[in-house]
């Protein structure tokens, strides 16, 4: 169970993963040695999975952005899911609830980029249908969800 300190580590971390542990520390008024004992549990426990950036894909050339909705055959969704994870251009796979069975997110340079993805997906036996729509423009896309009290507050530090 975490408590506050743990989710305002990994709240302020979700936002700048390059603070030093002195800074956090003196943020949450602890000691280094207590945010450091903190945080090597958290990494431990697999609260916090890694510390990395968060690209701006089209300034990198990645202009399209796909939401893709797949149908498969029931004892595959496992398997597949796992597959679909191994394409570098798909950031997300989640198993889904309704008429689908998996939805991904994916990104890519140009459309050419993702006909052939999509093509090489729609290969599979077991995937009974697809549905892929384009992302006309991007309000939100953030991959840090906010962090709340077990009140549901969220917590401001």
């Amino acid at each position: 169970m975490l408590d506050r300190l743990d989710r305002e580590i990994v709240r302020l971390l979700a936002e700048d993963a390059r603070l030093s542990i002195r800074s956090l520390a003196t943020k949450l008024g602890v000691a280094p040695s207590t945010l450091h004992a903190r945080l090597q549990r958290l990494v431990a426990n697999g609260v916090i999975r890694r510390f990395t950036i968060v690209p701006d894909y089209e300034q990198l050339g990645y202009t399209i952005t796909a939401l893709t909705l797949l149908a498969v055959e029931g004892k595959y969704i496992e398997s597949i899911a796992r597959e679909l994870t191994s394409y570098p251009n798909v950031v997300a796979v989640y198993d889904i609830t309704g008429d689908y069975d998996l939805a991904i997110i994916s990104k890519f340079k140009n459309i050419d980029g993702l006909n052939k993805f999509l093509k090489t997906v729609n290969r599979n036996p077991h995937i009974r249908r697809t549905v892929t729509s384009v992302v006309l423009k991007v309000f939100k896309e953030d991959i840090v969800a906010p962090i709340v009290s077990e009140s549901g507050e969220r917590i401001e530090v």
